[in-house]
C-alpha cells in the first residue's frame, strides 16, 4: 500500500454528506506506522478527525478500535489499536459519542450568536470538552440578568426546532450570507445555518435541527485574557449534569437532616458555628501552649530546644516556640507535619541578639522548602515530609555552631 506522502486522491469525507452516517465501507489505499501505532488511509470515511475545536470519532475498522483520527492535508489518518490485515473494510463509529459532540458543537453556534445578538459579544475560541464545553467570549464582564437572557435566547432558538443547513459556497460568493465572523479559509467554504438565526463557516459535525440539541446550559465562567470563557453542556450532557447535581444536593440535604431548599441556609448556619468553634479553638491550643512551654522549660535546661511534633498543627507549634522564647532565654526549633510536608519553626528570644533568618537561606541550600519571617521567628514549609528530622537536625547544628550554645 502507498505512503501518505504518495497519495493523490484526496480522503472523501461522508460526514460533509451525512452527519448522521453510522456505518460505511471502504478501501484501504495507504498504510503505515506513526508513533508505534498502525494507521490506515481510507478511501472515504464517515470518521470525523480532531479539527476546530470539535474531537475526533472513535470507532471500529473490522472491529478493529480505531482510537485517533487526524486530518493531513487532503488525507484523514485514522489510528488502530492493532494491525489490520483486509484492504476493504466495514467503518462503524461510536455515534453516542458521536451524536453528543454534534449536539454540542450546534449548540456552541446557538449561543455564540445569542451572544453576538444580545451583547455584541465575538466568539474568540471554542473547545469541546469529554465532560463540558467551553467557549471564549470578547466580553470584559456581564451581569447575571444578561447572562440568563442570553441562555433563555439560546434556548428559545433550541425550542424553536428550527432547520440546521450545511452547505459550501465559493470564495467569491460568501459575502452573500450575513456570516457572524469572516472564515478563516480560502477557496470553497462550508457553511452551517441556523435557518434565519446563525451562519458560520465550519467544517463540523452538526444536528440537522436546533431541537435535536436539548437543552443548553452555562455552568460557570471564567477570566481568560481580559476575555470571559463559559463552560457549558447540551443535551444528553445536560441531563447527565442535572442528575449529578441533583443527587449532591440531596446528599447535602441529607447530610443536614432538611429540605433541599434549606441547604444553602444550612451551610451557612454551619460555616458561622464552625468559623466561631475555630477561634475558640485557637485561643484554647494558645492556653495549652503557654502551660506546655512551662512544662518543658522546668525539664529542659537546654538553650536550644527542639523537637517533632506529628500530632500538632503548624499554629500549635507556633505558639509553643512563641511561648517558649517569651518565659525564658532560649532558641526554640520545632516542626510539625502538613499534608504530605512539613512546617518548621525557629524562634528566639529578643534578648539573645540573635537574627534567626539566616536559617533560611542556609537551609534552602540543603533540601526544598520556602518561607521567611522576622528576625526572632521564622517559618520554613517543604513538601517532603520524609526531610522533617533531617530539617530539624540541620537548624539546631547551625545555631548551635553560630551561637555556641547548646
Amino acid at each position: 500500500m502507498s505512503e501518505t506522502g504518495k497519495i493523490s486522491n484526496p480522503t472523501v469525507r461522508l460526514y460533509f454528506e451525512d452527519a448522521y452516517l453510522q456505518e460505511f465501507t471502504a478501501r484501504i489505499i495507504g498504510r503505515e506506522i506513526r508513533e508505534s501505532l498502525p494507521v490506515v488511509i481510507l478511501d472515504r470515511t464517515a470518521f470525523y478527525p480532531e479539527s476546530g475545536g470539535q474531537p475526533h470519532d472513535l470507532g471500529w475498522l473490522n472491529e478493529v478500535r480505531v482510537i485517533r483520527v487526524e486530518e493531513e492535508d487532503d488525507l484523514i489518518l485514522h489510528f488502530l489499536e492493532k494491525e489490520l490485515g483486509q484492504d476493504e473494510v466495514q467503518g462503524r463509529i461510536d455515534w453516542r459519542r458521536r451524536f453528543e459532540h454534534m449536539q454540542q458543537h450546534t449548540g456552541q453556534h446557538i449561543l455564540s450568536q445569542a451572544f453576538y445578538e444580545l451583547v455584541k459579544g465575538e466568539t474568540l475560541s471554542f473547545h469541546l470538552g469529554q465532560e463540558e464545553s467551553t467557549v471564549e467570549i470578547g466580553l470584559p464582564a456581564i451581569k447575571d440578568e444578561t447572562l440568563l437572557k442570553v441562555e433563555e435566547r439560546a434556548n428559545q432558538i433550541v425550542f424553536s426546532d428550527l432547520e440546521v443547513k450545511t452547505y459550501f459556497l465559493p470564495e467569491e460568493k460568501i459575502n452573500s450570507i450575513p456570516l457572524r465572523k469572516p472564515p478563516k479559509k480560502a477557496g470553497l467554504i462550508r457553511v452551517v445555518e441556523v435557518a434565519g438565526f446563525d451562519y458560520s463557516a465550519c467544517g463540523g459535525t452538526h444536528c440537522r435541527r436546533t431541537g435535536e440539541v436539548g437543552l443548553i446550559k452555562v455552568l460557570k465562567q471564567e477570566k481568560i485574557r481580559g476575555n470571559l470563557r463559559f463552560s457549558f453542556v447540551c443535551g444528553w450532557r445536560a441531563l447527565r449534569e442535572f442528575e449529578n447535581r441533583r443527587r449532591w444536593l440531596q446528599d447535602s440535604a441529607r447530610l443536614f437532616s432538611a429540605e433541599e431548599s434549606e441547604v444553602f441556609a444550612c451551610a451557612q448556619k454551619n460555616l458561622a458555628e464552625l468559623k466561631n468553634l475555630k477561634k475558640k479553638q485557637k485561643k484554647l491550643e494558645e492556653k495549652v501552649s503557654f502551660y506546655e512551654a512551662k512544662e518543658i522549660l522546668e525539664r529542659k535546661p537546654e538553650q536550644i530546644i527542639s523537637g517533632l511534633f506529628p500530632e500538632k498543627s503548624p499554629e500549635e507549634i507556633k505558639f509553643l516556640a512563641l511561648h517558649l522564647v517569651h518565659q525564658a532565654e532560649v532558641i526554640a526549633v520545632m516542626a510539625a507535619f502538613k499534608n504530605d510536608g512539613f512546617h518548621l519553626v525557629t524562634a528566639a528570644s529578643e534578648r539573645l541578639k540573635i537574627d534567626v533568618r539566616e536559617i533560611i537561606s542556609f537551609l534552602q541550600s540543603q533540601l526544598e522548602c520556602k518561607g521567611g519571617g522576622s528576625p526572632t521567628l521564622v517559618e520554613l514549609m517543604s513538601p517532603k515530609k520524609e526531610e522533617a528530622e533531617r530539617a530539624l537536625k540541620l537548624v539546631v547544628d547551625f545555631l548551635k555552631a553560630k551561637t555556641g550554645r547548646s
